[in-house]
This record gives structure tokens, sequence and C-alpha cells, in this order.
């Protein structure tokens, strides 16, 4: 290396991934030559170091993961494919145990401390406690168990610590330098990467690797025509797509009719916002479905909201602990090495179905032996000898099962609003019903038969995901049944806790909360947001306030972001394609890069010199991006910060042993 260059590296956003490369790169270098050589590593976000954007800490409490504590690490594990040293530490969870125990010792945190490992207990040990986090957020921990949903604030705090505890270990020669800013350009200038912020301040660096979360997205022609409509009328108020965090709210009228798209879990914090964060509360009555009921405060609106499906995301199943492993035996025995690109609807679709009526059989043969006429076992070969279609599978099992009502009827499940309905009325009341049984089956727990086929459904996102990564799927199937499969498999596993569907519950009940209908079109019209349902009669709803409950998925031809519009500029970005079936490629939202180092390919195809990019702009191209580290899992983030910190470290030492022409450093 020539004297006097010292390699850097600058990672764009210090939320969990980038603080997880931060680690990545430390835990490299300590194993090769840069901490003899030395090494600066800057590290960048716009909004709060050591948590981001979506995690910062000073967010409403009310504002929960749909994650459960004790399956959330920033740590590798033994299960993590990488080349990197492994660095084990405590879960979410279990922090937050040992933070209440520093605190104030009890003897139910003394009996958690009896589970804990203790390498993570000393890794806990080895950071300075955080003593601030345990006044904070005291109320919370004290109900602290591994199946709870933490506040998202709370999240923040440990992604905050976990990056503090790399930063008291950083071995000799490396050097971590933070900065505070939006960064709006990378140019290579020189043969160094020259990173220039909003403010104006410039940053040189050998490697640069943007993990910028969720990027600002260009408006669609639909939301342009409700911008134009903002700008001709100062009485309408649009609350955009984005993180629940950063949408104001203030505008919204207290007991103002509101129209509000989207049935996910960034409803359900919007719900939260503008219910209990108004001052409204929720207290048991056991007479009620789902146990509560609300005490207004006056200052909430009626809440109008609609989806594609019209219907919300199904409850979380309330395990009293982690949820199990889903067996997907069938899914398992796909052949990874097949050529690609892989007909997903034709090859993997069949098995995920097999394995969700497998799944759950072999539940309805645990809880109620005596609706099967047969062992378990004949169900399952039925099963096996089956076509993998739904009618096939659904005709297979039938004989085995006398009584209909035992039978999986996953068609329903799938789609489970009926066509059409004849007032607002009914509608309400079919939600509701679907709501609170949907509880019912949540509150059985492993004993759900129907939730163990839903959770095996969703469950197969993760493995179809790694066999369908970097183009595995063909066009048609991205389009098709890989595309269905992400969307039921959230319905099923990403909704939100059970407790937020029994506030809902008591919501509809005190006509807070009242359902538009399935695909509602939105249109402006004399003044108004005017929503109708083609599948409710009588449907429609004017309002002057409009809440899109969502965030837009990343488009490189349509992002918003100076960042991408500056790389776009010099020709370092392009989108990623899929082959077609028919011939020829589709252009995805997705970054294009290398499977293997994360770096961004040029429009010809070339790789960059340093620029690398990962996490959720690049989902499109690797899937599984969004999901926070779950242990013993391999998870896709933690393989991918290992890769990418590896290649970002060499890059930085090689081009700081290239000869060294002064500029900019």
């Amino acid at each position: 290396m020539t004297p006097g260059n010292r390699p850097e590296i600058a990672l764009i956003g210090a939320g969990p991934r980038g603080v997880s490369l931060l680690e990545r790169i430390v835990a490299h270098a300590e194993s090769g030559e840069a901490p003899r050589a030395g090494l600066t590593v800057h590290l960048i976000d716009d909004t709060q170091i050591g948590a981001g954007r979506i995690w910062r800490t000073d967010q409403p409490r009310e504002l929960c993961t749909n994650t459960l504590a004790h399956a959330v690490t920033l740590f590798t594990d033994d299960s993590v494919t990488m080349t990197g040293p492994v660095r084990t530490g405590p879960t979410l969870w279990e922090w937050g145990m040992l933070v209440a125990h520093r605190s104030n010792p009890t003897a139910r945190s003394r009996r958690a401390l009896e589970t804990i490992r203790a390498d993570h207990i000393a890794v806990f040990d080895a950071v300075p406690f955080p003593r601030r986090v345990a006044d904070r957020y005291r109320d919370e921990l004290r109900e602290w168990l591994p199946e709870s949903h933490p506040s998202r604030a709370l999240y923040g705090e440990y992604i905050a610590w976990f990056l503090s505890g790399v930063l008291s270990r950083l071995p000799d020669g490396v050097d971590v330098r933070t900065h505070l800013g939006r960064v709006v350009s990378v140019d290579e200038v020189d043969g160094r990467q020259l990173l220039t912020f909003a403010s104006g301040e410039k940053l040189s660096a050998d490697a640069v690797v943007a993990a910028t979360g969720w990027m600002p997205r260009a408006p669609t022609p639909a939301e342009r025509e409700i911008l134009e409509a903002l700008a001709a009328d100062e009485g309408l108020v649009w609350v955009r797509p984005d993180s629940p965090a950063d949408q104001d709210l203030t505008g919204v009228p207290d007991g103002a009719d509101v129209i509000v798209r989207g049935l996910g879990m960034g409803f359900f914090d919007t719900m939260a916002l503008l219910t209990i964060g108004r001052g409204g509360a929720f207290a048991p009555d056991p007479d009620a479905p789902g146990g509560l009921r609300y005490r207004p405060s006056g200052r909430e609106p009626v809440l109008h909201v609609t989806s594609h499906r019209g219907i919300p995301y199904r409850a979380k199943s309330l395990y009293r602990g982690l949820p199990p492993r889903a067996e997907q035996r069938h899914l398992r025995s796909f052949d990874t090495s097949a050529a690609r690109p892989i007909d997903f609807d034709a090859r993997l679709w069949p098995l995920i179905l097999k394995d969700a009526f497998s799944d759950y059989y072999v539940t309805l043969a645990r809880v109620a032996p005596d609706a099967l006429l047969a062992p378990i076992e004949d169900v399952l070969a039925a099963i096996e000898r089956a076509p993998g279609e739904l009618d096939a599978l659904t005709a297979a099992v039938a004989p085995f099962v006398p009584d209909p009502a035992d039978r999986l009827d996953l068609a329903t499940a799938l789609h489970p609003a009926p066509s059409g309905f004849g007032s607002p009325e009914e509608f309400d009341g079919w939600v509701e019903a679907f709501v609170a049984a949907d509880l019912a089956e949540a509150e059985r727990g492993v004993d759900s038969p129907l939730k163990a086929a839903l959770w095996s459904i969703a469950s197969a996102r993760g493995p179809a995901s790694r066999i369908g990564a970097f183009g595995g799927f063909d066009a048609e199937s991205r389009e098709g049944g890989f595309r269905l499969l992400h969307s039921v498999g959230a319905t099923f596993g990403s909704g939100p806790p059970a407790f937020r569907s029994r506030q809902l519950l008591a919501l509809v009940r005190a006509g807070v909360v009242r359902f538009i209908g399935p695909a509602a079109s939105v249109r402006v019209v004399d003044g108004s947001f005017v929503a109708t349902s083609p599948a409710v009669a009588g449907s429609e709803v004017r309002s002057s306030v409009l809440i899109d409950a969502w965030m837009h998925f990343h488009d490189v031809a349509a992002s918003d972001d100076p960042l991408v519009h500056s790389l776009h500029a010099s020709g370092r970005i392009r989108p990623f394609r899929v082959a077609a079936r028919a011939g020829g490629s589709i252009v995805t939202g997705g970054f294009d890069v290398d499977p293997s180092t994360g770096i961004a390919l040029h429009p010809d195809g070339s790789p960059d010199r340093a620029l690398h990019i990962a996490g959720i702009p690049i989902d499109e191209v690797m899937h599984d991006a969004i999901i926070s580290p779950m242990p013993g899992t391999d998870p896709t983030m933690l393989r991918e910060t290992d890769r990418v910190a590896r290649s970002a470290l060499e890059v930085a030492l090689a081009a700081a042993s290239a000869p060294y022409s002064g500029a900019h450093r």
C-alpha cells in the first residue's frame, strides 16, 4: 500500500442495515489487513445516526413493530451464510430484558436471565448500560415478553445500542466518523468517490455503499391529479404515502369524515395515531367481541377505509411465544440447482399449496382426531399424490373428512369477500364478523388448523424469495404466482398484532371506523374526494381529507431522490431486468447489482468501480430485503451485509493502494 493512502468507505444510511454493514466491515477488517493499513468509515444519515428514519427514537410510542421482540436481531450466528466471522449477541427481547434487569432487578427478570446465553450477557455488559432507555421505556419493559411487539422507537434504541457496541470495540487503526445530512450526489473524480451533501458539504471516499432504505418516489399520474386539485382548492387535505411517523396528520380535522386507502400495517398505525394518539382510550369489556370498548376523546375523525381487497390484514396468532417453524416438507424438496429462470406458477406454487394442506390436516389430526376417517399418514399420502392445484387438493382430501366444516377452504381464505353487498351497513357487519372470526383463530395459536395453513403460505415467502433472487423467476411468474404469494403472504403473516385487531373491532362498534368496500376508486369531484366501491351498493363517501396509509415501493425510473437522479445522469446505475418466457425481458423498479458484491451495474452491464447498493432499493432484485433479521434463520439482510461489506472493504483497499494523486484527500 502506498504510504499515506488511508482507505475510506462511505455508508449512506445509518439505520439497521447501515450499522450492520459497519459491523461487518469491522469484522472483516479484524481478520484482514485493514487494521494494519488503517481504515476510515464514514457513517451518514439524514435523520438519526444509529436508528435511521423509519426507526428513529423520537417517534410516537403508539407506533409498534409487527415483529416479535425475540425474533429480531442484528447479530450474526452460525446459521448465516457468509465469509466473515460470527459475532453473536442478544436479540431485541434479550437486550430489553437485560436493560430492565440492570435498572430494577425483579424475580421475573432474574428468571429471564437464566434463559439468556452467557455470551449474549457478556456482549451486553461490554457496552455502557443504556440507563436512559430503562427510564424512558419503563412501562413498556415492565410488560416485556419474547412475543411482545416493541414500539418502533425502542427498536431504534436497540439499533443505536448495537452501533455503540461496534464503536466501543473498534480495532486499532479503524476510525468511524458520523455525518448527519443528506447525500444528493456521488461522482467519480480523479479515481475517488466525491459525495456532495444537500448542505454543500463534500466528502471523499474510495468505496460507497448506498443503504438508503425507503426512498422518495415521483408522483404517479393519479397523484399528480390530486396535487393539481390541491393547488386549486386549499380546503382539500391529502396525506401522501409515507412512513406513518413522517405523515403529517395535524391537518386532519377533529370529527371529520376521512377517506383512508390501505388496510395493512400503515392503516393500523394511522388508526392508532388518530385515536389513542388524540386522547382516546380502550377499556376492557368482556361482553364485547375482542374484549375491548373505545372511550372517545371527541378529537378522532371517522375513518372510511378501503383497499384492493377491502378487508384488514389478518391478526398474528397468539402462540404465547415465537411462532413455530413451518415444516414446508414439499417446498424444501425443490431442487434449487434448477436452471433459471424458473416458472414459479408451475414449479413452486403447487408445492406451497401442498404444504398448506399438509399443515392444516396435521394440526386438525392433533386437535380433532375424530374429524378424520383415516390416519393422518393416509391424508398426507393423498396430498402427495394429488396435482398441486387447489381444486385437486381439495378433492383429494374430501373423502377423509366427512364434515365440510372441517375441511380446508383455501379458496375462500385467499379471496374471502363475497362478490357483492347491498349496503355499507351490510359490508361493515361482514368485515366485523370476519375480523372477529380471525381473532378467534388467532387465540387458538398452534391449535388453529386454518392459521397453520395460512402461516405455511406466509412462511414460504422466505425460501421462495431466495430461489427467485436476482432473476430466478421469469417475468410472468413475478407478475403471477410470485406476486400472489407475497400479496396473500403479507395478509396472512405480516398483519397486525392481535391487540390491534381487538382495537379495530372496538372502533367499528364505536362508529370511528367504517369500511367502504374493495377496490374503491377515489377521484376529486366538486372540491371533494369521492370514494366508491363497485362491490358495495351505496358506498359513496365524500370527504375533504384523503389519507394514503401505505408506502410506495421503489422504482429506479420514477425516483424522486436527487441521489438517484445524479447516478442516472452519470451513467452509473440501471434498472434490473428479468427474462420473459416469450423472449426478451421486462424492466423492474429495482437497481441492478452484481449478486456477489452488491456493486451497481452500468447501463452496458459493466460493474461500477466503487458504488454498492444494498437493502430495500434492491428488494425487487434480491427479494426479502424488508424483513428484519431473525436469529437462526440465515436472514437475507445479514447475508447481504456480510458480502457487501467485504466487497466495499476490498474495493477501498485496492483503491487506496493505487498511485496517489492527492485529489480530494
